[in-house]
Formats: C-alpha cells, sequence, structure tokens
C-alpha cells in the first residue's frame, strides 16, 4: 500500500510540475519521467511481493509467534528428513506444495497432512514464465495444484504463495474467483543459495523476529541439515514456533 501512495505522490508532484513548465517546453521530460516511475514501481510491484501491489498477501503473523513454511516440494528425499526433525521437535509447519509433484508422491502429501501441517498450492507446474500466463491458463495451473491436493487429502487448499513471489492483475482476479489468500513471508531465508547450513543458519537467527513467516524449502539438503539447529535456536530465546493458520487467524482448508 505504501508503495502505491509514493507512486501516487510523485505521479501529482510530477503533472504539477508539468503543467507549470508546460509553456517553457519541458511538458515532454515531465510526461516522459511520469512513464518512467510508473513502469518502474509496476514492475517493483510484480517482483515485490511484499509491495501488496497488485495482490493483497500476508507477510506477518499477529501473533508473538513465528511460522515455518517450506516451498518446492514434496521431495521424496529431503521432505521426510524435514517431516522426522519437525515431529521429533513436535513443531507444525506448511507445506506450499508443487501440483506435479503432489501428483507424483501423494503419500508424501498425506504424510505431511496426518502429521499435523498444512498442505497449501504452490501452482501446478511452477512454471518460470507463469507470470506471463494468461488469466484462463493461471486459473486453470492453481485450480489443476488444488486438485492434486484434493485427491490425496480429501480437502481443498485456501492458501496460495505465488511461485518466485511475483503477481500481477491476474493473480488478483484469480485468487478471488478461487476463493483463495496469497501467503508471502516477512523472512526469506535464502536456502535456495547458502552453500552450507552454517550459512543459512546465521542468516536465520539474525533476522528472525517474533511474527516472522519464514521461507524455506523442502527440496533442499542444506534446509533439512540447518532445520534442528534452527528450531533449538527459537526454543533458547522462547520464540514460539505455531501453525500458519494459528498466527494468522485464517482456516487453512475450504470449508466442504
Amino acid at each position: 500500500m505504501k508503495h502505491n501512495i509514493v507512486t501516487a505522490i510523485s505521479a501529482i508532484a510530477l503533472v504539477l510540475c508539468g503543467f507549470a513548465f508546460w509553456e517553457t517546453g519541458y511538458v515532454e521530460i515531465i510526461l516522459g519521467l511520469i512513464v518512467f516511475i510508473y513502469l518502474v514501481s509496476t514492475i517493483y510491484g510484480s517482483f515485490q511481493i511484499k509491495a501488496n501491489y497488485f495482490v493483497k498477501s500476508i507477510h506477518k503473523g499477529n501473533k508473538k509467534s513465528i511460522a515455518l513454511t517450506f516451498d518446492d516440494g514434496p521431495d521424496p528425499d529431503v521432505t521426510p528428513k524435514i517431516l522426522a526433525i519437525l515431529k521429533e521437535k513436535g513443531v507444525k509447519a506448511t507445506f506450499f506444495v508443487i501440483g506435479k509433484k503432489a501428483e507424483l508422491y501423494p503419500d508424501l502429501v498425506r504424510q505431511i497432512d496426518e502429521e499435523g501441517h498444512i498442505v497449501a498450492n504452490h501452482s501446478y507446474s511452477h512454471n518460470h514464465l507463469i507470470g506471463f500466463f494468461s488469466k484462463k491458463r493461471l486459473s486453470a495451473d492453481l485450480a489443476h495444484c488444488n486438485k492434486a491436493i484434493t485427491i490425496a487429502l480429501g480437502k481443498s487448499p485456501i492458501f496460495f504463495r505465488p511461485p518466485f513471489g511475483v503477481t500481477n492483475p491476474r493473480y488478483a482476479k484469480v485468487l478471488k474467483d478461487l476463493k483463495m489468500q496469497s501467503i508471502g513471508w516477512s523472512l526469506r531465508s535464502f536456502d535456495t543459495r547458502a552453500k552450507n547450513k552454517y550459512q543459512l543458519i546465521e542468516k536465520v537467527i539474525s533476522n528472525l523476529k517474533k511474527r516472522d513467516i519464514v521461507l524455506l524449502h523442502d527440496n533442499r539438503a542444506v534446509t533439512a541439515d540447518a532445520l534442528e539447529d534452527l528450531i533449538e535456536h527459537c526454543f533458547n530465546k522462547n520464540i514460539e514456533i505455531q501453525p500458519l493458520s494459528t498466527i494468522i487467524n485464517k482456516e487453512p482448508y475450504e470449508t466442504v
């Protein structure tokens, strides 16, 4: 919201300047600056989910606890290791699964659910060009992921995380039609770039705050290697880890 306001104020200011310089031959420059600011704001809003530029996403909880979220699974090698650690520590998390992987590993999806974790939608294809999908194709992709999860669990997810954190006006329309809630994050672990578990641990614990929604991935071995230490750090700092649905006060599945 604040980015929209800044953009609007900047545009208005430039328009006013344009009127002031209309007779002095600077109008083309002013109009060019307005277009430039609009384009920059739109690009920024598309690639920065936290800006809530096109889609209103939830990025933080409203309780003094945190939620762990995992994207890009289920993975037959890493997800079971992560589940084992979560079970041992008594921690519940949220898994934003890719639909085509959910179809390949429905038993893993069921295990996630049976062990008390939330299963959510992370698109069916996770296509690198998903930000350019038409509204019809995007809707079909998200609905296909919901179907894969529903087949495995008998219930349809409400939570959705846009792949790569990219949004656009089509996402807003599709999510409204599907009655889904976009979920962002307040702390990105960058576990996809971490060279070892110590780098990952340092990145998270040096930035972790209460109310954080933490972005991790359950298709990365380094994440599984670091997870126990991350959880222990939270315990030592009296930072409670709760399910995403609890800290944002929203139900994770469609009521049938």
